[in-house]
């Protein structure tokens, strides 16, 4: 789940001009990861070229961390969410292979795709880590291999979607990187310190980044996935650093936060929060 919010983060924020968010299809309201809905009189912002090259108007992705289990039948189910979503959208099938496109999106190389290559059902694309699905299902379908892809600043959002070694090696790719990407990956390399803790806060590259960027970028994206699942996926204790004890009481009450930090510990933070109030009441009182 961690790794999924990753994803779900890095497209919202990347696919802005394709209004990229989850979305759910059917009657039993199954999700699809990420549907990027891209306006065909509007340029799509190339944020993330090696997809966003290739879009259709409408663009349902799936990823699968080096934690999940890629299979064939996963691949399968993404597919047949296209049927759900014609429907859902009034896209008929004579329309499908125009206007939409699946993206499988595995941080390591999936187990099934040498069989499919073998029996001719994928096929290599002018891409490294990118194959093309040829099914005779009436829309294209792309296999995306974090893993494989060209080390360059272009990919990076990419290759910090794949396994540890790729993420630590988008790392090093970022700090050489422009400024203007190192600005827009922001949000992006925030994340990777706080999921990837343990195996990248010993990186030099890593060190450039200052402490308040990174709980600013932290605070905002653990407010968009949701507190409970935040802590479900980093633990107590690091989102009470990220987002504040306040807001953590809020959402799961104090009983858990005391569990988790203490009860000094708590008081430390509320101590904080009222000398911190009372300095701003000082502040508007001198003016």
């Amino acid at each position: 789940m961690a790794f999924d919010n990753i994803f779900k983060i890095m497209m919202r924020e990347l696919l802005k001009s394709c209004d990229a968010k989850t979305e759910k299809v059917g009657t039993l309201l199954l999700e699809i990861d990420m549907v990027a809905r891209c306006d065909r009189d509007k340029p799509v912002l190339p944020t993330i070229p090696l997809i966003t090259s290739h879009f259709s108007s409408d663009n349902l992705l799936e990823y699968k961390s080096e934690a999940d289990k890629a299979t064939k039948e996963s691949l399968s189910k993404l597919l047949g969410y296209v049927g759900l979503y014609c429907n859902q959208h009034g896209i008929g099938i004579d329309e499908a292979r125009e206007r939409v496109t699946t993206w499988y999106i595995s941080a390591k190389r999936p187990s099934f795709l040498n069989g499919l290559l073998a029996s001719k059902i994928a096929v290599m694309a002018s891409d490294a880590g990118v194959y093309d699905v040829i099914t005779g299902f009436p829309c294209p379908c792309r296999v995306v291999v974090c893993d494989e892809l060209d080390m360059t600043d272009a990919n990076i959002p990419l290759l910090a979607l794949g396994s540890v070694e790729t993420v630590k090696k988008a790392i090093e790719q970022l700090a050489r990187a422009g400024a203007e990407m190192r600005r827009n990956m922001g949000t992006i390399k925030s994340l990777i310190y706080y999921f990837y803790y343990d195996e990248v806060k010993d990186m030099t590259e890593m060190k450039q980044f200052t402490p308040a960027d990174i709980r600013r970028n932290v605070k905002h994206a653990i407010e968009d996935i949701g507190i409970e699942e935040a802590i479900t996926d980093l633990g107590i204790k690091r989102v009470v650093e990220a987002v504040g004890v306040d807001k953590v009481i809020d959402a799961v009450g104090v009983d858990k936060v005391i569990d988790a930090v203490g009860v000094d510990k708590l008081k430390e933070a509320i101590a904080r929060k009222e000398a911190k109030g009372a300095s701003s009441r000082k502040s508007l009182k001198k003016r």
